[in-house]
């Protein structure tokens, strides 16, 4: 079988999930565009994305651009793999760069690595993956 490229195994994972709360951090996404959420009370950015804000409980949120830049905080190697024809692949958390509050992570996938030059404190920057027409996912990319 032939190897697929990155593009057909993601389009055959379930589509991400799209709800009211991450609606606007997908759209971005699909621009090229990585979000978090910001509170318009405190201007403290938060991801996991929430109703409120975890600093000052405030329901006052909006979207705010992110410069897409961060470091890997930890990963691991998935052993097993989703389809078995896949290559090896690591899940990480990356903090992101340039937010206020407490550190932004993001759990995503850092590709164009392999096992041994992974690291953490490795600098990333992000690169988006189109799943379908509206949607990428937000990956990352050692930076140089």
């Amino acid at each position: 079988m032939a190897e697929m490229d990155i593009h057909e195994r993601i389009t055959q994972l379930p589509a991400p999930g799209w709800e009211p709360l991450t609606e606007g951090y997908w759209e971005a996404a699909g621009q090229g565009k990585l979000v978090v959420q910001r509170c318009q009370d405190c201007r403290t950015h938060r991801l996991p994305v929430a109703w409120t804000c975890y600093s000052c409980q405030s329901p006052n949120w909006a979207w705010d651009e992110v410069a897409g830049t961060g470091t890997v905080y930890t990963f691991t190697w998935a052993d097993r793999r989703a389809m078995a024809d896949w290559p090896l692949y690591n899940v990480s958390v990356i903090e992101l760069d340039g937010t206020q509050g407490e550190p932004v992570r993001l759990m995503t996938r850092v590709v164009g690595v392999d096992k041994e030059s992974l690291q953490v404190g490795m600098p990333v920057e992000v690169t988006f993956q189109p799943f379908d027409e509206e949607i990428a996912v937000p990956l990352f990319k050692p930076r140089h």
